[in-house]
């Protein structure tokens, strides 16, 4: 089961509902008519409009007093017909399940479910058999008996005695079901297993995720919407090589300390994949997995531009922020243009032409500043969608465009590498078995320390050099200030090793008259800014760490790695031969835990709702058939709405593979033939074959959308089950609004086939 389903969309719910309800009540309308006439003549239109009247001023005028009444003798009715005798039946289950569930040798997590699944389906199918009964046999087993003569001959609306039944029978469920709901959870507290480990949190969690985007980066650090197949024929996952520069990225948003808190859990669901046996660890701990932390908008903007071979040098340059090296390609590549048109295909102009507004969206991020790069960026990427093959005016235009973009990129190089920082964290490997055994949990705080690249490493020098410069702090009069090293060491995080290095360099450039003192501080000789002098110092290994660990940085994960609520993990596995798949709703971030007795709740909330459900389809059967009949058409909506919904709505969006329609498939399998070669028919029967598929299809698309979807209510279950807190957007919310959406016109249907009908027959 996805356990990320979309949010339920009630605008289209809603539209939905009045188009259907509409058209039913127009049928409904047009056949009283017809059948007024034929029994009335001319008459019928006058008397179809006088009952209809009659009818909509009976629904205008329910009494509630009278409806409790009639509530109140139903529920007295359902307890004299010994319907609390399920709770002997589920006293009896309580008491000797435990004894076949429990067992030592299981996984812990695996008893929680089993235990938690047994508990829930006891309680809904215990009730379901006996609110099905009684919905469907009460009403006609009063009219057979004469007793409802002597409540509708009283001042009590046919209506009333509907809403009175429905209500009656979901009162006396909802209270079986709060009864049952409260032992059952008793029970289950007493008979999940307890941690051997008292500081562990508890077996019964009620997890709450937020989820994320999932792309994949492939060994060419290209992006791609999936991954490696590794012949699984199940495509729900997709898998990224191991020791390669293959990533899963995912994308998470409205990440914020409110939110998460100071730390930061994330829970992964990962399969891991062989091509080999292994090392011993691998076999007995699993392969190995690291997530990294990204901030990089460098690759945010630019890593489309690699798609379309002929720009990818000119795209990886960008990414690694080498902006005059990208603009020198960008200028070989307009002066190509017009003499090689084969080396830029339209198909990879295509691609930039799409790179191009991606690049757009994230330089818009960056302010106004940058509104020339912006324009330069739309302009060609403008003229590159409009590319056509042998038309040198077109390659001339964007021949033009592709030199603007150089001449733009590299006026601003440097304004750019500074406003597009790339910040990477490798966060400490974990590791992934075949076997799914247990939660895979990774929590990190809010301040998180990591081994500095270059780039980083370049970035913090110059922050720490600018904002020391600026004080005053760096220089004493005409030398560097005495006790720097000390200073950086206490006060700039430098370790005591990396600091005297830092000071050595410095005096070195100075002494080299790389760098002047002047006016009392430190300033670069060739007028270069702080990022590009510390970015060449780095690429020249003049600033090598000392200390063993390296440059050790510190990143605060909101204020360093969050971009506008925005948050990367890059996914790796690192053991050669070894492949790592993965799914969206694999990978989450785990938020603060609500109680199990709240999810709990919400899932019995569902049982009931689909409990009354039945209840009103069975009372509204009850009001036009009799008992048996009722009976097995409500047990026919529920089989089929419960178990085979799904599978309608996939047939009728052609969603489900096979070999057609009904009649298709059928011949297929009498001739002995697959799919893939058709039916061995002449094109006349084929197009009749189609033609009457097509009318089976629409038939079961509106059948589709009068049966009611019972996996709404009872999917929620499954969420529990397996730790996870009820969505109330996606399970609770669908629930409430599918009960409501068919009490309304049940409720409708079943008085006016009451009022109608002849009560006198048996």
């Amino acid at each position: 089961m996805d356990f990320d389903p979309p949010t339920y969309n009630i605008a289209f719910g809603l539209a939905s509902w009045l188009k259907l309800v509409g058209v039913i009540g127009a049928i409904a309308i047009a056949f009283g008519v017809v059948a007024s006439c034929s029994r009335n003549g001319g008459r019928g239109v006058r008397v179809f409009t006088a009952g209809l009247a009659s009818f909509l001023k009976d629904l205008t005028a329910v009494s509630p007093r009278r409806v409790i009444a009639v509530a109140r003798l139903t529920l007295m009715e359902a307890m004299r017909r010994k319907a609390l005798f399920v709770f002997v039946v589920f006293a009896i289950m309580l008491m000797f399940g435990g004894w076949f569930l429990t067992n030592s040798n299981a996984r812990e997590d695996l008893q929680v479910s089993v235990h938690i699944t047994f508990m829930l389906t006891t309680i809904s199918w215990l009730i379901l058999p006996v609110v099905m009964f009684l919905s469907c046999w009460a009403l006609p087993e009063d009219i057979r008996a004469r007793s409802l003569h002597t409540v509708v001959t009283k001042p009590v609306r046919r209506v009333e005695v509907v809403i009175g039944r429905i209500l009656g029978f979901s009162t006396l469920a909802t209270t079986i079901l709060l009864v049952m709901g409260a032992v059952g959870y008793i029970w289950i507290q007493r008979q999940v297993p307890t941690s051997e480990d008292p500081n562990a949190p508890g077996q019964l969690t009620c997890r709450v995720p937020s989820y994320g985007n999932l792309f994949f980066l492939d060994r060419e650090s290209l992006p791609k919407t999936a991954g490696i197949n590794v012949g699984d024929p199940w495509m729900y996952r997709s898998f990224v090589e191991g020791n390669s520069r293959a990533r899963a990225v995912w994308t998470f948003h409205e990440v914020t300390p409110e939110k998460l808190g100071d730390q930061l859990n994330l829970e992964a669901r990962f399969e891991a994949f062989r091509t080999v046996k292994g090392s011993e660890d691998t076999i007995s701990e699993g392969i190995e997995a690291q997530y990294t932390l990204i901030r990089n908008m460098r690759e945010d903007a630019f890593s489309s531009f690699g798609v379309g071979a002929s720009f990818r040098p000119a795209a990886d340059a960008m990414r690694e922020g080498s902006f005059q090296n990208a603009a020198d390609l960008l200028s070989d590549a307009a002066a190509r243009m017009t003499s090689s048109q084969d080396d830029f295909q339209p198909v990879d102009c295509q691609h930039v032409s799409i790179a191009c507004l991606q690049a757009e969206y994230v330089l818009r991020t960056l302010g106004e500043e940058f509104t020339d790069v912006v324009d330069a960026f739309v302009v060609f990427g403008k003229l590159a969608g409009e590319v056509e093959s042998g038309n040198d005016a077109s390659y001339q235009e964007l021949s033009t465009a592709c030199d603007s973009l150089a001449d733009v990129l590299r006026e601003r190089s440097q304004d750019l590498m500074e406003s597009m920082p790339r910040i990477e964290v490798p966060l400490e490997s974990f590791r992934v078995s075949e076997f799914h055994e247990g939660e895979n949990v990774n929590t990190y705080p809010r301040k998180l320390s990591y081994a500095a690249d270059y780039e980083a490493t370049a970035r913090f020098l110059a922050k720490v050099s600018t904002e020391w410069n600026d004080q005053g702090k760096l220089v004493d009069g005409t030398e560097l200030s005495p006790g720097l090293s000390d200073s950086l060491a206490t006060s700039a995080g430098f370790s005591a090793e990396n600091a005297d290095l830092f000071v050595e360099v410095l005096q070195e450039q100075i002494d080299a008259q790389a760098l002047a003192i002047a006016d009392g501080k430190l300033k670069i000789a060739d007028d270069s800014r702080w990022l590009q002098y510390f970015m060449k110092l780095v690429q020249e290994e003049k600033l090598i760490s000392r200390d063993s660990a390296g440059w050790v940085l510190e990143a605060d994960l909101f204020e360093d790695l969050v971009a506008d609520g925005h948050l990367r993990v890059d996914v790796a596995c690192l053991n050669h031969q070894m492949f790592l798949g993965m799914a969206r709703p694999d990978l989450f971030i785990r938020l603060k835990d609500n109680s199990f007795l709240l999810g709990y709740s919400k899932a019995l909330l569902n049982i009931g709702l689909m409990l009354s459900l039945v209840i009103v389809l069975g009372v509204t059967a009850s009001c036009v058939v009799k008992g048996p009949v009722s009976f097995f058409f409500t047990l026919a909506v529920f089989v089929i709405g419960q178990f085979f919904h799904e599978l309608m709505t996939r047939i009728v969006h052609g969603v489900e593979e096979g070999g057609g329609g009904l009649v298709q498939s059928a011949m297929l399998i009498i001739q002995h033939r697959n799919p893939a070669t058709g039916l061995d028919t002449n094109e006349g029967t084929q197009q009749v074959v189609s033609a009457v598929d097509t009318g089976v299809v629409g038939i079961l698309g509106v059948v589709s959308n009068i049966i009611p979807d019972f996996s709404t209510f009872s999917d929620s279950a499954a969420y529990i089950e397996n730790g996870f807190d009820v969505p109330w957007n996606s399970s609770v919310l669908p629930a409430i609004l599918t009960f409501v959406g068919f009490l309304i016109p049940c409720i409708v249907i079943g008085a006016a086939c009451l009022k109608f009908r002849e009560l006198e027959s048996k």
